[in-house]
């Protein structure tokens, strides 16, 4: 009878641990900085945003230039687009505003004030992609370096290559999305200075190109012609492509995409007065 005894509070032990890693984990999964991160994810999805948390010590660990100058364990949120941004939410934005801004900036800078006002006891900071540091062409972050750290997107550096096809040539990394391949943006970083988190666990990315062989053909196709879509569809996600118009309007200067603007807020307000006019018929 001793030995039941036995058997059964070792049993109710390994239930209590197995329940206490649980709790733990929870807990470790869901910080104050996973918790501000979803809040925004969850507004911003709609609009064909993705937000993911990240700290400043883990950018400034991988990024040798551009700093971020926060306190190591401020909480803060990158966010990027994908297909729907620009399919969804950018006409709708383009006939509601006469803005002379780049017309997605203008759409992005709209919705992140939007999702800073979700949290009206914070002081957030907004950082966008193409902020600069003052007299300096350094951008304020390097956005692909943040996507790293937040695992939204692999950053692949040339560096990583070990025996490199194009020897001492100046080449670009890029970022490449497990969800999305290179069909994305990253967009904005908020940044919640008065909020820290200590318990925030690093979640890497996933390396979808592990091999060096297609590292070096992810940089090649990248740097020799980032026009061809090749090296998007790198990682196939054929649901999140980008349409034609998409991909016009991204590989053309932005002096050039006027006409690509007007025809799109043209389609955009002749298809809300026809939903209008059948609207009325069916009163």
């Amino acid at each position: 009878m001793n030995w039941l005894y036995v058997a059964v509070a070792f049993h109710v032990l390994i239930a209590l641990a197995f329940v206490s890693l649980l709790l733990y984990y929870n807990h470790k999964t869901n910080t104050v900085g996973v918790k501000i991160a979803t809040k925004v994810d969850s507004y911003l999805k709609q609009y064909g945003y993705d937000a993911a948390p990240f700290l400043p010590v883990w950018y400034n660990k991988m990024s040798s230039v551009v700093k971020l100058n926060y306190p190591d364990n401020t909480v803060c949120v990158v966010v990027l687009s994908n297909r729907d941004m620009f399919e969804k939410t950018l006409p709708a934005h383009l006939a509601s505003t006469t803005t002379s801004e780049d017309p997605v900036d203008s759409c992005t800078k709209y919705f992140m004030q939007r999702a800073r006002e979700l949290f009206p006891d914070e002081e957030v900071d907004i950082i966008y992609d193409y902020d600069l540091q003052p007299n300096s062409p350094l951008p304020l972050v390097n956005m692909q370096t943040v996507g790293h750290s937040a695992g939204l997107a692999y950053y692949y550096r040339p560096e990583e290559v070990t025996e490199p096809s194009w020897g001492d040539r100046k080449m670009f990394g890029c970022s490449i999305s497990p969800k999305y391949g290179g069909w994305f943006g990253f967009r904005a970083v908020l940044v919640f200075k008065n909020v820290q988190d200590d318990e925030i666990q690093y979640l890497s990315p996933h390396d979808s190109l592990p091999s060096q062989e297609e590292k070096a053909k992810v940089l090649e196709l990248f740097n020799n012609e980032w026009k061809d879509p090749a090296w998007r569809d790198v990682v196939l996600t054929d649901d999140m492509r980008y349409s034609d118009e998409q991909l016009e309007y991204f590989n053309k200067l932005p002096a050039e995409r006027g006409a690509i603007v007007e025809e799109m807020r043209r389609r955009y307000i002749e298809q809300r007065e026809e939903e209008q006019r059948d609207e009325k018929k069916e009163l």
